[in-house]
């Protein structure tokens, strides 16, 4: 038994995570389940649970329970922020095409979720205009979550927030104009923009934000006519933005009295407990024309909102001329689902969302090794995955042939000089085992390579130096040499599950507090 008996509460976890009992992504027993469990006092499993938090274990959410978390055994990849300004190259159409072929990979794969539960022949009635009242009222009610005071009657629904922003842009800038754009974020923005003729400015955000003084030198010495910010976890970074960060951005906001679009889909999708705060709501002075929504794969099964604040009458003539409005069964689809206590709410939808993201990490992590490590990452639709080596062209090609829908490749999000080392790899994917042998296949190949080599080299060293009759006998042993040691490679890659196995065993136990005793004067 342990010294304190709240630390039985860390032995039976790490006993039951050796075993394989539970998993990354899997919930946590009930604090009650398990003080009935374990024959310990609900104090004593609080405390266990505390230290389990305190050291990555397991996490907290709202409403929800503890959850166990992934536990990265490489180095984190870190996301440094540019150091320059980048303009893109104005290639039309050919970006937007490219983005659009990867759309699945960028959404929820859920195929139920948003689906509208009423007969099929109903789905299809056109609702002129924002949206019915009482959908818009759920929305505004979503938003308060984060901040955002919106009345119902500012709001506009449509099918596609790619529409909403495509029709922003076109109101508010004209072909040719400048549009600074925060990166790396949802590779459909920047397309989107060069496919419409705009010259977009790419400034990187780092693990800490943008080069705010940088910010305010392009948009002293360039022409800007709009500003695009992705919100806290846009795609595929997913990082919290500070407060201070924030704050600062609308000062530089209130003082250029630019236009703003802020394009925030991931709101719902945070891993940790808390409201997320955006640019919207702190803009005291309507600048910001905010866009957010609901995606996934199947057809209808998505939802957005916009608030176009000052914008309100430029916009609204351009919103009625697209047709955006959602039907009536995708309108109720959409209120039900951001209702809390709903069987297919939005808030149920971003919990599964997260377990299942920890699990894909904890395999991709198994599989790949240290051929992978992952940005720190806090929420959001995708793991943003640095690989040890770019692929080649024809890899890549490959890759994208079967899995189009699970990964985006880095140069399509990121434009900097190590963009190709990146991958986004969707979190909602139901079975990740073949992306991730696919990957192995890929990143391995080199390696064997580097092994062989060597061995070759003597080989041709061993002809000239030995005699013709010892030739055969060399090349025999270096060929036999050579064929172990690809074995034992190809052996480690099929045996994932039994490596991490060992790291789990091997893995240094919590640190815990004894004070915590002297303090509750629980000892069980």
């Amino acid at each position: 038994m342990a010294d304190f008996l709240y630390k039985g509460v860390v032995d039976w976890f790490l006993d039951q995570m050796s075993q394989e009992a539970i998993v990354p992504g899997d919930k946590m027993p009930s604090l009650r389940a398990l003080s009935k469990q374990l024959g310990l006092s609900l104090n004593t499993v609080i405390h266990g649970y505390e230290l389990l938090s305190e050291d990555g274990w397991i996490e907290s959410r709202p409403k929800s329970g503890y959850f166990v978390c992934h536990r990265s055994e490489t180095k984190p990849a870190l996301l440094l922020a540019g150091e320059e300004l980048r303009e893109l190259a104005k290639d039309g159409t050919k970006p937007a095409w490219s983005c659009l072929a990867h759309r699945a990979a960028l959404v929820d794969q859920s195929d139920t979720f948003l689906s509208p539960a009423v007969r099929q022949e109903e789905i299809h009635l056109p609702v002129l205009g924002k949206g019915h009242l009482a959908a818009r009222e759920a929305v505004s009610e979503h938003l308060k979550g984060l901040g955002i005071k919106a009345h119902a009657s500012h709001l506009w629904l449509g099918r596609s927030p790619l529409a909403i922003f495509t029709q922003t842009v076109q109101t508010l800038t004209q072909r040719g104009d400048s549009v600074l754009v925060l990166t790396p974020c949802d590779p459909r923005i920047t397309t989107t923009l060069q496919s419409l003729g705009r010259q977009v400015i790419a400034l990187t955000a780092g693990e800490r934000g943008v080069d705010l003084d940088l910010a305010i030198r392009c948009l002293r010495d360039k022409s800007i006519r709009l500003i695009v910010l992705p919100g806290q976890f846009s795609f595929p970074a997913g990082q919290l933005v500070s407060n201070l960060s924030l704050r600062r951005w609308l000062a530089i906001i209130e003082e250029t009295k630019l236009p703003v679009i802020e394009w925030d889909l991931c709101s719902h999708l945070a891993y940790r407990a808390g409201s997320m705060m955006t640019y919207k709501s702190l803009d005291s002075s309507d600048h910001i024309v905010y866009i957010g929504g609901v995606e996934s794969k199947g057809v209808d099964r998505s939802a957005s909102w916009c608030l176009p604040g000052k914008h309100q009458a430029l916009l609204e003539g351009a919103f009625l001329g697209a047709d955006m409005a959602l039907s009536d069964a995708q309108q109720m689809a959409l209120s039900d689902a951001l209702q809390p206590n709903s069987k297919r709410s939005l808030m149920k939808r971003a919990r599964e969302v997260w377990a299942n993201s920890e699990r894909v990490k904890a395999h991709l992590e198994t599989r790949l090794g240290e051929h992978v490590s992952f940005a720190a990452s806090k929420g959001g639709m995708s793991l943003w995955m640095r690989l040890s080596k770019p692929l080649d062209v024809a890899s890549m090609t490959a890759l994208l042939a079967s899995f189009r829908h699970a990964i985006v490749p880095g140069a399509l999000v990121s434009h900097e000089a190590d963009a190709n080392h990146w991958l986004a790899v969707n979190v909602t994917l139901d079975d990740v085992e073949p992306l991730a042998k696919a990957l192995a296949e890929h990143l391995v190949v080199d390696e064997v390579e580097l092994i062989t080599d060597p061995v070759e080299l003597i080989i041709e060293e061993t002809e000239e130096e030995v005699l013709e009759p010892l030739e055969a006998t060399y090349l025999v042993e270096a060929n036999e040499q050579t064929e172990e040691l690809v074995e034992a490679i190809e052996s480690d890659l099929a045996q994932p599950e039994k490596e991490a196995k060992k790291s789990r065993n091997a893995t240094t136990e919590p640190l815990y507090n004894p004070m915590l005793d002297l303090i509750n004067h629980d000892f069980g």
